[in-house]
């Protein structure tokens, strides 16, 4: 795909902030979204990433991921991820860290 079918959307409301990303979530597109992400306002507020719409998830992804959770922990605020593609479980699920992350049902139809 690359970054041409790659988009990210940011909706924020006073309490949460809404990431959806469709596309690749790989080594090409980890730091867009990191830029995206690193823009944001957390503190006290929880971030839901929308990932429904995400058609592969590498390990850069994963990585982005474990920072991300890293982050929410030190500047204390709360992550969650919505609409986990199988692909995405997986590799959770290989690595042993889907017990480290908050899942919620997608937020959009897929």
């Amino acid at each position: 795909m690359g970054l041409k079918d790659f988009a990210v959307d940011v909706t924020e409301q006073p309490q949460h902030v809404f990431v959806s990303v469709n596309g690749d979530v790989d080594y090409e597109t980890c730091s867009p979204l990191t830029r995206v992400l690193h823009r944001l306002v957390l503190p006290g507020r929880t971030l839901v990433l929308e990932l429904s719409h995400v058609s592969f998830m590498g390990t850069s992804a994963l990585q982005l991921l474990l920072a991300l959770r890293a982050r929410a922990i030190d500047e204390e605020w709360t992550l969650e991820l919505a609409g986990m593609p199988d692909q995405g479980l997986n590799v959770l699920e290989l690595t042993a860290t889907r017990s480290l992350f908050t899942l919620r049902p997608a937020l959009t139809p897929a």
